[in-house]
């Protein structure tokens, strides 16, 4: 999974902002939040491989994955701001 580059504070300014944490969903296998584009939120998800991979984990029971995202939440905020700015629309990693 390629990793968001480093920022400068004034680039930051143009990232999302932490939104919403929603849940883990079985059905996708993904845990999905939302973020803020000034007043817009975006959608957000991340998939249980991508979690895991972040984590340096595998097959992480779906009981545990909000404390799992709550751990990792910085990182996967930073890649959501990075798929957001790529893509401008719902983001997926």
């Amino acid at each position: 999974m390629p990793r968001p580059p480093r920022v400068s504070p004034a680039e930051n300014a143009a990232l999302l902002t932490r939104g919403q944490v929603l849940g883990y969903d079985t059905e996708r296998m993904a845990f999905l939040f939302t973020m803020m584009y000034g007043v817009s939120m975006v959608d957000c998800e991340i998939s249980s491989a991508a979690l895991d991979d972040l984590d340096g984990s595998k097959g992480t029971r779906p009981d545990d994955r909000a404390t799992q995202f709550r751990r990792l939440r910085d990182a996967v905020e930073r890649l959501a701001s990075y798929a957001f700015e790529q893509q401008r629309e719902r983001v997926r990693i």
